[in-house]
């Protein structure tokens, strides 16, 4: 290659560098200039376009854009390569001038080296500078192009809902609400724009409302009695009076007397008077009492014992019937048979089980059968009793008492046959359902009481006063 042929190769090369600035900065002129009409565009149309398909067209933009830098790189790239290719080989053909081409060699290897420079420069710059443009339209898009706002005008039929009022009532606990009258929904008809985003309803306004029909409020009474708070209790519930007190034919304390109620015993509440009076029925009688003298299980759990066994001692009387079970529990029986300074020896409390067995067995009054017991033998200090274990003398006659009486082997046996007599031939009428499938006799029957009992059992006239003393003790043992 000649000399004059390498300047001018040296000032083509130099043109090249010149023109690839000027593309890079024509390059970078248009970047900048389609990037501010890009923000422009999006700005402008970014809430009417709601399609899908635009960020697409983004991404497709970007991919040109790219492929464009790659194809000027390249460009530069292979100019280059030629160059120092046609320069190695021109050297190897000229050894002569071998100096003068190394400097030149160097000089083009430092241009070539500092466009490449350059080059890269300006393309990663370049590629930055897109990718974060990139970066900001995705995030307008998504911010914006997702929201679809719409509005419908309807008129329609609605239910109009009921209101709710309050009264005081003084027959309900205080503080405690109660429904007394249902509330009904009532119709009107209105006008109404709702709004949509993305087909979500998010507001509505009505415009205009007309009554068809008129809703029905709900009424809620609100206790006010502290009486029935502080008792947990309601109308209608079972009471307890806290002693014995009188039932009043009107709420004051000068009314008429209709009965004494004992302790401890059950009463409906029917109404009160007031925070002082209550008006109650007790077995079959109402009149009033004072709201102090009653409280409820719930205040008062042991109440409900107490009026159990106030019941049983309410049963208590001369004409009582003995043909029917006093109720009594186990544990009653060995209450009132049990710590009696008389039963030195236990007998009697020692057989409390089997007098409550016989109660049970046989419907009769166990503690009319143990009263005979302890009055027959002394609280079983007899000698019948001790020697035989017959502790109603039962078999003797007053001209032999001893020897005419029977022997038992336990005194459980003894107390059952005579159980078993009195059921079949004293306390039954003839004919009546007793035990083991049988039917009483009833021959030596006079009536189911006590009094009864004595006119063909004891030859003593006071026999029957002497028992029921016995069965009072028992009984207000419990």
């Amino acid at each position: 290659m000649r000399i004059d042929d390498f300047e001018k190769m040296q000032q083509n090369l130099a043109k090249l560098k010149n023109n690839l600035q000027s593309i890079q900065q024509v390059e970078m002129t248009k970047s900048a200039k389609r990037k501010a009409k890009k923000r422009r565009a999006v700005q402008k149309e970014i809430n009417r376009i709601k399609h899908p398909k635009v960020t697409q067209f983004a991404k497709e933009e970007h991919i040109i854009v790219m492929i464009t830098i790659a194809i000027v790189a390249f460009t530069c790239i292979f100019s280059t390569s030629i160059f120092a290719k046609t320069m190695s080989e021109n050297i190897t053909e000229n050894p002569s001038i071998q100096e003068k081409q190394n400097e030149e060699k160097e000089v083009s290897q430092n241009t070539v080296q500092n466009e490449n420079q350059e080059k890269q420069i300006s393309d990663t710059e370049f590629v930055l500078e897109k990718n974060e443009n990139a970066i900001q339209l995705e995030e307008i898009l998504l911010e914006n192009i997702s929201v679809l706002k719409s509005k419908e005008y309807i008129e329609e039929e609605r239910p109009l809902a009921f209101e709710m009022t309050y009264q005081e009532n003084p027959n309900l606990p205080e503080g405690e609400e109660v429904i007394s009258k249902e509330g009904v929904d009532g119709r009107q008809q209105v006008k109404v724009i709702k709004s949509y985003e993305n087909n979500r309803l998010v507001a509505e306004d009505i415009l205009e409302s007309i009554v068809i029909e008129s809703a029905t409020p709900q009424v809620i009474d609100k206790g006010t009695s502290k009486f029935l708070s502080n008792n947990k209790a309601h109308l209608g519930d079972t009471m307890y009076t806290t002693k014995e007190i009188v039932l009043m034919d009107s709420a004051n304390d000068s009314a008429n007397q209709i009965c004494t109620i004992f302790k401890s015993l059950d009463i409906i509440l029917l109404e009160l008077q007031g925070e002082e009076w209550c008006k109650i029925e007790c077995d079959g009688l109402q009149g009033y009492v004072k709201c102090k003298d009653l409280t409820s299980s719930k205040v008062t759990p042991g109440i409900v014992e107490a009026n159990r066994i106030q019941r049983i001692k309410m049963t208590l009387a001369k004409e009582m019937p003995l043909n029917h079970s006093t109720n009594l529990t186990l544990e009653d029986y060995k209450r009132i048979l049990s710590g009696n300074l008389q039963d030195k020896n236990h007998i009697i409390e020692e057989n409390a089980e089997v007098f409550y067995n016989m109660d049970k067995k046989y419907n009769m009054n166990g503690v009319f059968l143990a009263s005979m017991a302890i009055h027959e033998s002394g609280w079983a200090t007899s000698t019948i009793s001790k020697d035989k274990k017959n502790l109603f003398g039962y078999g003797a006659y007053d001209r032999s008492p001893y020897a005419s009486s029977f022997s038992f082997e336990t005194y459980a046996e003894g107390i059952e046959l005579v159980a078993k007599v009195l059921v079949k031939n004293y306390i039954n009428e003839t004919g009546t359902p007793i035990y083991e499938g049988e039917s009483a006799k009833g021959s030596y029957y006079n009536g189911p009481t006590v009094a009864g009992v004595n006119v063909r059992y004891a030859s003593d006239e006071n026999w029957n006063n002497k028992i029921y003393k016995y069965m009072e003790y028992l009984y207000n043992k419990l």
